[in-house]
């Protein structure tokens, strides 16, 4: 018993010796640079190992395209989408963006700057900890290193790629200064957010309202107003004139209305089914799976966290899966609230001495559990998933990489998502229907180039008759078996 007192003792003298030391202004310098390094270099590397053995997808086929066509001085209409790039969000800061794909091929460029732009909110945590909040470094770590592992960032770094993981820093970094007060730098770094995608005005507008909450009135409302107006401008104005179909979003709300006006009216007077669509179940599993990895610590910080409340409820009501490629960047600003609130939440249960707020070791040792334990069960990039194989290529994989050789550049083409962001810098790049029944006619449509692989064949549910009848369908519509290789094979339409 003596023993393992004198251990005990020893331990405390050491933790607190060492967190004396990083109590100091270096560490704040210096510590929270070298965990957004480490994020940075890790998130890379999984996202480009990802892309390298082709687990890619539409998504990332648009943008792909979407940068070739900006730079090559081209209208901004994909072929991937059929839309205007601009209409589904108005990303107008993507324009900047595509420039980088000028100097680095666009795939690898894109997935290396959303990892960047995902690492450098580390920081931003770790000074709300610091200088907002006056957590000792002990909490502050535990809530960055919780900010690393969590797993709807890991989401959102492996699906592809999205223009609103680029606005996550400039929103925490923004939150950030201006609870310092410092609204000249914060004012750019909001109008940054709202230029990745323009309903983040209304995550803008939530942090407006957690600052008048937080005795900063006046600058929070005018946050607030700019942040609803934007996004209203935007989107029953600026997107419609793009797209010309009025609401583009209309689809998304179709269980309430086929307008935008029709689908708040029925939101209104049928407020029972709006509570029974926010309470379903994967709704609920979504919020637990926010709030779990930070021992639901973001709780105790009612007044940071329920100007979030209303914007997280609208993304429960939208018919898009949020956990797929499609609509995990809609987790976006849940995650800005809930990394808002949390050091808020540490200081609220912490004890406060002359110059910082102590927490409780094992308080903040339990969200350093919770976060490790959830990325292990949740993170796309868990040990489970074998992360460490990724990054190599099977004979499927290289005949996919030589059907990117071998066809021209200026051929208009048809693939499925595998093989479609790695020749959607062209013109013409259609997407593969998802799923059967196929006609052959969707193929045909608008292209000289058809490639369809065994995990597409699969897909469709084809069997060796099927696919049998497939080729007779294709010949008869003059495109010939040029490639065949791997199960991956290339049909051209005769004369291209």
């Amino acid at each position: 018993m003596t023993v393992t007192r004198s251990l005990r003792r020893r331990i405390d003298y050491q933790v607190l010796r060492w967190q004396a030391r990083l109590d100091a202004s270096w560490a704040d310098r210096v510590f929270p640079w070298l965990v957004a390094a480490g994020m940075f270099v890790g998130y890379a590397a999984l996202a480009l190992a990802r892309a390298r053995t082709f687990d890619t997808g539409d998504d990332l086929a648009a943008w792909v395209q979407g940068a070739w066509l900006i730079t090559e001085g081209h209208d901004a209409q994909l072929t991937v989408t059929g839309r205007h790039l601009l209409e589904p969000q108005l990303a107008l800061g993507f324009y900047a963006v595509a420039q980088l794909t000028r100097v680095m091929a666009a795939i690898p460029a894109l997935l290396v700057l959303q990892a960047l732009a995902i690492a450098l909110g580390a920081p931003a945590v770790w000074r709300l900890c610091r200088h907002v909040c006056s957590l000792r470094v002990g909490a502050a770590t535990a809530a960055v290193v919780a900010y690393a592992a969590y797993p709807p960032l890991h989401q959102l770094n492996l699906a592809d790629f999205h223009a609103a993981s680029l606005a996550l820093p400039a929103l925490l970094w923004g939150g950030y200064l201006c609870f310092r007060g410092r609204w000249r730098w914060a004012v750019p770094l909001f109008v940054l957010a709202m230029a990745m995608r323009s309903d983040l005005g209304l995550t803008v507008a939530a942090i407006g309202l957690t600052l008048a909450l937080s005795g900063r009135g006046r600058g929070g409302r005018r946050l607030a107003l700019a942040g609803v107006a934007w996004t209203l401008v935007a989107q029953f104005g600026l997107q419609p004139a793009i797209g010309g179909d009025g609401f583009v979003h209309a689809g998304a709300f179709a269980d309430y209305g086929d307008t935008a006006l029709a689908a708040v009216w029925r939101m209104i007077s049928h407020p029972h089914q709006v509570l029974a669509d926010l309470v379903a179940r994967e709704n609920f599993q979504v919020l637990v799976g926010l709030l779990a990895p930070l021992a639901f610590l973001p709780v105790l910080a009612p007044r940071r966290l329920m100007p979030f409340v209303p914007v997280v409820a609208l993304m429960f009501l939208v018919d898009v899966p949020l956990g797929g490629a499609d609509g995990i960047e809609l987790m976006v600003p849940a995650v800005v609230g809930v990394f808002l609130a949390t050091p808020f939440a540490l200081e609220a249960i912490g004890r406060r001495n002359i110059e910082r707020v102590t927490v409780d070791r094992r308080i903040f040792g339990a969200v350093v559990l919770a976060s490790l334990t959830f990325f292990v069960l949740d993170s796309p990039a868990s040990p489970y998933e074998r992360a460490w194989d990724w990054g190599g290529r099977d004979q499927v994989d290289q005949a996919r990489l030589a059907v990117v050789d071998v066809i021209a550049d200026d051929a208009a083409v048809r693939a499925g998502p595998r093989v479609l962001p790695e020749l959607a810098d062209r013109l013409v790049a259609r997407p593969m229907p998802s799923a059967a029944p196929v006609r052959v006619s969707q193929l045909t449509a608008g292209v000289d180039i058809i490639v369809i692989d065994a995990e597409l064949i699969e897909a469709w549910e084809l069997d060796e008759s099927d696919v049998s009848d497939l080729e007779d369908d294709l010949r008869d519509e003059g495109f010939d078996r040029i490639f065949d290789q791997a199960g991956v094979a290339i049909y051209r339409r005769d004369g291209a």
